[in-house]
C-alpha cells in the first residue's frame, strides 16, 4: 500500500534517495534543506517533527541531488546545490551518558532528534540526539553542482560531482578517519553543443567488482556516455556513446546503472526532455580484469508520459519510473528481453503543495 508522506518542504522536492538498507529515505529541497525520514517499528515514516527524523539547511540555494555513502564509512550523505558546492555530510550521535559523543564543526547543522525515557530524561547510556555535522564542502565547480553520487564500496570513499560547466568530478577521502580532507583525483570534461546549455544533469557508477571504474553521464545536449578509468594512462577517457536524448527536445534528465549481481551484462536505463525513456544493455566480454563491454541493444520502452527520474530495485531486474503525469511505473524483462511495464501506481495530487513531488 503506498504511504503519502505529507513533507514540510517549501519548495519542490528536486532529488529522494534510500539508503543502503532501505531504512531511510533522504529528501533534497528547493527551499534550500534537506529532511531525513526514518521507517519506525509500525512501519511508518517519521520525519524530523516525530522521534528519528532530522531536518537542516544544507545549502545557499536549491539543493539539486543527494546520495548515501555505505555504512561501512558510517553514517554519510553527499549533497550538491545550485550555489556551485558539493557537501559532504555526517550523522553523529550525541549525549551519550550525558556527555556529547560528537565533536562539533563548523558549517550548518542539523536539527537535533530528541531521545531518551519516556519521562524526557535521558537513561544510562542512552542516546539523546543525533545530527548532521558539515565534514567538506568541495568548491572546485565553477557553475551549479547538478548531481552528487558516491562510488561503489570497493572503490574506496569517492564520489563524483555533475555540473553546470560541463565537468565530472571525483573526489577521494584522504582518510576515512578524518572526513574534513577530500582529494580532487580527477576531472572528466563533457563537452556540450552550446556553452549556454547546463553541462552534466546525471551520472551514475558502475558496481562491478570486476570492471575498471565506469561512470555514465547524461547532460543537457542529449548525450548519454560511458567513461573509464584506464589504469596504464591514469586518467579517464571516453569509452562508449549510448543513443541519447534529442528530438524534439534534448537534454538528459536522468541515468541509473543497475546493480551488478553476476550476469553476463549490464543494463543503464535513462530518460530524457524527448520524453523516451531507454534501456540499454551491454554485454561482458571476457577478457580478464580489463573486461570491455559491447552494446547489444537500446529498447524504448512505451511510457505514454515524460519520464522524469529512473531507478533500479537491489537484484537489477525492475526498473521503476516516474514523471509528470504522479505515476510510478515498474517495469520488468520478459524471456525475449523486452521490457514490459507491469505494475503502476497512481500518486495522489489532491493537496500539490503539501506531499512529496520530485521537480524535473
Amino acid at each position: 500500500m503506498p504511504q503519502l508522506l505529507q513533507s514540510s518542504h517549501e519548495d519542490y522536492i528536486h532529488d529522494i534517495a534510500f539508503d543502503h538498507y532501505g531504512r531511510r529515505i533522504a529528501t533534497a529541497s528547493g527551499d534550500r534543506t534537506v529532511k531525513i525520514w526514518d521507517l519506525d517499528e509500525n512501519g511508518e515514516w517519521t520525519s524530523s517533527s516525530d522521534a528519528g527524523g532530522s531536518e537542516w539547511k544544507a545549502h545557499l540555494s536549491a539543493v539539486t541531488s543527494l546520495s548515501w555513502g555505505h555504512p561501512e564509512f558510517g553514517q554519510l550523505l553527499a549533497t550538491s546545490g545550485n550555489d556551485g558546492f558539493a557537501t559532504i555530510w555526517e550523522e553523529r550521535a550525541e549525549g551519550s551518558s550525558g556527555t556529547a559523543a560528537a565533536s562539533t564543526a563548523t558549517g550548518f547543522m542539523g536539527i537535533s532528534n530528541q531521545g531518551g525515557n519516556v519521562d524526557g530524561t535521558a537513561g544510562v547510556g542512552a542516546v539523546t540526539s543525533t545530527r548532521w555535522i558539515e565534514r567538506a564542502r568541495l568548491t572546485d565547480a565553477r557553475k551549479s553542482v547538478s548531481t552528487v553520487k558516491f562510488a561503489p564500496r570497493h572503490l574506496r570513499l569517492q564520489v563524483a560531482t555533475g555540473s553546470a560547466d560541463g565537468v565530472v568530478r571525483i573526489y577521494e577521502a584522504v582518510d576515512v578517519m578524518n572526513l574534513n580532507q577530500w582529494l580532487l583525483k580527477s576531472s572528466i570534461k563533457v563537452e556540450a553543443d552550446s556553452p549556454t546549455e547546463l553541462g552534466v544533469t546525471s551520472l551514475d557508477w558502475c558496481t562491478g567488482r570486476f570492471d575498471p571504474p565506469t561512470i555514465v553521464t547524461g547532460d543537457s545536449s542529449g548525450n548519454v556516455n560511458l567513461y573509464r578509468y584506464s589504469e596504464s594512462n591514469k586518467n579517464w577517457g571516453l569509452y562508449m556513446k549510448l543513443d541519447g536524448h534529442f528530438n524534439p527536445r534534448k537534454g538528459v534528465l536522468d541515468v541509473a546503472w543497475s546493480p551488478d549481481v553476476g550476469r553476463s551484462y549490464h543494463l543503464i536505463s535513462s530518460c530524457g526532455r524527448d520524453g523516451v525513456l531507454r534501456v540499454h544493455r551491454l554485454k561482458k566480454n571476457s577478457d580478464g580484469q580489463n573486461g570491455s563491454l559491447q552494446l547489444e541493444s537500446s529498447q524504448k520502452l512505451d511510457t505514454s508520459m515524460e519520464t522524469w527520474r529512473v531507478s533500479w530495485n537491489v537484484t537489477g531486474t525492475v526498473l521503476a519510473s516516474s514523471g509528470d503525469s504522479g505515476v510510478v511505473k515498474l517495469w520488468k524483462s520478459n524471456f525475449k528481453q523486452e521490457w514490459q511495464c507491469v505494475s503502476d501506481v497512481q500518486g495522489s495530487l489532491r493537496n500539490p503543495a503539501s506531499p512529496i513531488q520530485l521537480a524535473p
